[in-house]
């Protein structure tokens, strides 16, 4: 069956708004965009990048139920197949979004909304129906949930032109024209139409749900950006050029005098060491210029030594390079709140060469920014005094998200090539510019913010399903304890107590999670139970035997609906049935000679308890939640968090930094671990990485 649909993606622009004023010129307009185009992409293409990494996972959480509708072959090449073009689809999805900014484009997009054209209408599959309702499901909400962040970025874009008003249709990064381009790109993809929808709901989670924070931060730019000043520089010289704001050189504050006290104090009491200040034997100083081009070149034909190589502090490697360079008579030396600034620089970058948990390769690229980091905090004193200030918080975020990262998860390996992504944007790209530094804190901060709520959601899963899994284990331990206790002492049929711990058990279980709200299925099944033992144990007399006779109808009835009620196999209910009518006819036998041949005696169940005594056991015991564990085995350490534990049984859960289960050990289980070697606890200081070092300085 068909339905009668518009094949084509067109729609009719409704733009009714009057413009008042006639605004920039053609050449200006394409200006302005150029200049949004790029603040744009460098949130855009970092969404489109993890997503499109990470497409194959997502793309099998958004298949849901349909998945079933493949075979796991098939399921397999479906998603090696994603994986070996998830880098075309971001080319060319970003490619098609770049064109948008385009003017020819936004004339052929104009032009294509103009008018439909009903003879090209034709008959459509209900799947083609389907998948585009949910693209225009996505436009909605996505519309819908950034209504306000459109309204005011139409309002700046149409300020920068010159305008009162623009309409959606002259925005370029509206949100219909960002999803229909990415129709464009998966059209041609060799998925049918649940995987194109599957894949169209991949992205809106990880980009079009994001685009509000984008459009949120290209309203600031519009704020603070300002063309040539509309109509009244329209008139000034072409030449003129409007001029970047660059930062200012601060003048030290009380904070960072403070500072430079107590790095004195350290010095005297680290006395003699690398870090004492260098004695004044000349009669000039070095300019930040010139000591920050020593650190340029520095940078540019880095030693490449690897963590753990013997290197000198910053200052004296800076200080070389400056006299290779001078060609002064005269004798410089570095100023005091410069060397000052390149130790503490130092200081904080051996804390994190020091560190145990980040992994070397985390470790090299973080240590790449030393002397960016050394560049940007010349002058800038705010770098050390605080926290809020990009350069150091760009620099703590990396630190934070390299920490316990395993080789051999999915999410941990994305984290550690999005580190590696920042580190390489700032050393070859940003440089020293605090506008580089804080677009990629600001991005990062962003990136990290979604991996966190992201754990907090598996964490969150794996807590109940502990949860749920330890409340099924407690209620299947009281119900084996009701069945050992009904059973204990008595002369029993093999058969009738196997039924009742492997059988008639998975009955009471499923009657007991219920027993709060439906008590009487509970009661009925252990009568049953009961009454099942007594039919089957030798009568004393014939005034048992009529009492055994009369229960049994109702005892059979309610054994057949408790094992419908857990489905149990019919063929093995008819067989345990027959056994069963058969020992009832011998017990009901006055000749009780074989009721002791095939009848053995039920002893309770004991269980052994394994006593583990000493420091292991307490710190096991003790471990706090949110406690860093190390696994040591022969294929490496691994990280885990323990993120749940029932002080009943002893279970203990720990998860990775992504928030998937990694282990889950019983307390004395870790103690034995802990005390072969095989387990460390870790010792994790909890301040951000420059807070550590400047705080030991200080004293705190």
């Amino acid at each position: 069956m068909t339905n009668f649909f518009l094949n084509d993606n067109r729609t009719i622009a409704m733009d009714n708004r009057q413009q008042i004023n006639p605004g920039l010129s053609k050449t200006n307009r394409a200006e302005i965009l150029g200049k949004v185009k790029p603040v744009f992409f460098q949130h855009f293409e970092q969404l489109v990048d993890d997503c499109c990494m990470r497409v194959d996972l997502e793309f099998g959480l958004q298949l849901g139920k349909n998945r079933e509708k493949i075979t796991k072959d098939q399921y397999i090449k479906l998603l090696e197949y994603l994986h070996s073009v998830r880098r075309e689809i971001k080319q060319n999805y970003l490619l098609k979004v770049s064109d948008i900014f385009d003017e020819n484009y936004q004339k052929t997009a104009n032009n294509r909304n103009e008018q439909v054209d009903f003879s090209k209408v034709s008959l459509t599959s209900n799947d083609e129906v389907k998948e585009n309702r949910l693209i225009a499901l996505i436009i909605r909400d996505c519309e819908h949930s950034c209504y306000e962040e459109l309204i005011a970025l139409n309002k700046q874009l149409a300020l920068q032109q010159g305008k009162q008003t623009i309409a959606d249709s002259q925005n370029p990064i509206f949100p219909e024209k960002l999803i229909n381009a990415l129709v464009e790109v998966v059209k041609p993809l060799k998925l049918n139409t649940d995987g194109r929808i599957a894949l169209y709901k991949a992205f809106e989670v990880n980009v079009f749900n994001q685009l509000g924070f984008i459009y949120r931060e290209l309203i600031k730019w519009c704020e603070t950006y300002k063309p040539r000043q509309l109509f009244v520089e329209l008139e000034q010289s072409k030449d003129e050029r409007p001029l970047l704001p660059t930062a200012s050189v601060e003048q030290p504050s009380v904070e960072f005098s403070l500072l430079q006290e107590k790095l004195e104090l350290w010095r005297l009491a680290h006395f003699p060491s690398a870090y004492d200040l260098i004695s004044v034997s000349g009669n000039a100083f070095y300019e930040q210029a010139e000591i920050k081009n020593a650190l340029q070149i520095l940078r540019k034909f880095n030693d490449g030594l690897e963590p753990g190589e013997k290197k000198q502090p910053l200052k004296w490697r800076v200080l070389k390079k400056l006299e290779e360079l001078s060609f002064s008579i005269d004798v410089k030396v570095l100023s005091r709140h410069d060397e000052d600034v390149l130790d503490l620089v130092a200081l904080i970058f051996s804390e994190i060469e020091r560190d145990e948990l980040l992994q070397d390769a985390i470790k090299k690229a973080i240590l790449q920014l030393e002397i960016p980091w050394a560049e940007a905090a010349l002058g800038q004193y705010g770098v050390f005094t605080s926290q809020d200030n990009p350069v150091r918080q760009l620099l703590d975020e990396l630190f934070a998200a390299g920490l316990f990262l395993n080789r051999d998860e999915h999410d941990d390996r994305l984290i550690q090539e999005r580190i590696a992504s920042a580190v390489k944007k700032i050393t070859q790209d940003s440089g020293v510019e605090l506008s580089g530094w804080t677009a990629e804190a600001g991005e990062f901060v962003n990136y990290m913010s979604k991996q966190k709520q992201r754990t907090r959601n598996i964490e969150q899963n794996a807590k109940q399903f502990m949860v749920n899994k330890q409340a099924l284990a407690s209620s299947r331990k009281i119900v084996l304890a009701a069945i050992e206790n009904s059973m204990k002492g008595k002369m029993l049929p093999t058969a009738i107590v196997e039924f009742l711990r492997g059988v008639w058990s998975e009955v009471l279980l499923d009657a007991y999670t219920r027993k709060d709200d439906q008590p009487e299925p509970w009661d009925k099944s252990v009568r049953a139970m009961d009454e099942l033992i007594i039919s089957v144990t030798p009568p004393a007399d014939d005034n048992e035997r009529k009492q055994i006779l009369k229960l049994l109808p109702g005892l059979i009835a309610e054994l057949r609906k408790g094992l419908k009620q857990i489905s149990y196999d019919k063929s093995a209910q008819s067989r345990f049935f027959k056994d069963l009518a058969v020992w009832h006819i011998i017990l009901m036998d006055k000749k009780e000679k074989t009721a002791g041949d095939i009848a053995t005696a039920v002893e309770g169940e004991k269980i052994a308890a394994v006593a583990i005594t000493g420091d292991n056991l307490d710190q096991a015991g003790n471990l706090a939640l949110d406690s860093w564990v190390a696994f040591n085995s022969e294929s490496g350490r691994q990280w885990g968090k323990l993120l749940w534990k029932d002080a009943e049984t002893g279970t203990m859960l720990f998860v990775g930094k992504n928030g998937v289960k990694i282990l889950e050990i019983q307390t004395d289980a870790l103690a034995k671990k802990l005390g072969l070697g095989q387990a460390d606890i870790v010792k994790n200081n909890e301040k951000k990485i420059t807070e550590r070092v400047l705080s030991e300085l200080m004293g705190l």
